[in-house]
């Protein structure tokens, strides 16, 4: 099991916990998990037919990993462009899928979504990972400031 740097949503990006003045750590996909959703860039997604001459406006590292592992952030692109009702509910769901599928090969996934306030969307992902406890993390977004404002793992 590999030990990767915690990473949390500040409302500003994603930033390292401090805990007993050293950087904490964790085990498990909960980053990936982050980093799939909100990863890549907003701006652009990767295409299958970009060349080393064409300006790549995605996320920088989408150029170090292969075509079926591309940063895309197709889940918070779309959380700028639906409204938050039932129907953008299930198109949110159906993105944040799209997004974590790569991660079907390593564990379990169930995605659940709801706008729990006007203009204010949850989105849960449950991890069960082969040989490690459930964790479920939670997303919230906030339509009007159009930017995640918290992420919960439990």
């Amino acid at each position: 099991m590999a030990t990767d740097l915690m990473m949390y949503e500040t409302g500003s990006g994603g930033d390292l916990m401090i805990k007993n003045n050293d950087i904490e750590t964790i085990n498990g996909l909960t980053n990936q998990v982050y980093l799939a959703l909100f990863g890549g860039n907003v701006e652009q997604s990767t295409y299958d037919d970009l060349n080393d001459i064409d300006e790549r406006l995605d996320w920088w590292g989408n150029n170090y990993l292969s075509d079926e592992f591309q940063f895309n952030s197709i889940f918070e692109k779309t959380l700028m462009d639906v409204a938050l009702n039932s129907e953008g509910v299930n198109t949110l769901i159906n993105a944040a899928k799209q997004d974590l599928k790569y991660l079907e090969e390593y564990a379990d996934i169930e995605i659940s979504g709801a706008v729990t306030q006007i203009n204010r969307f949850e989105l849960t992902v449950n991890l069960k990972e082969p040989d490690m406890n459930s964790t479920k993390i939670k997303f919230i977004w906030d339509g009007t400031k159009n930017e995640l404002i918290e992420q919960i793992t439990i």
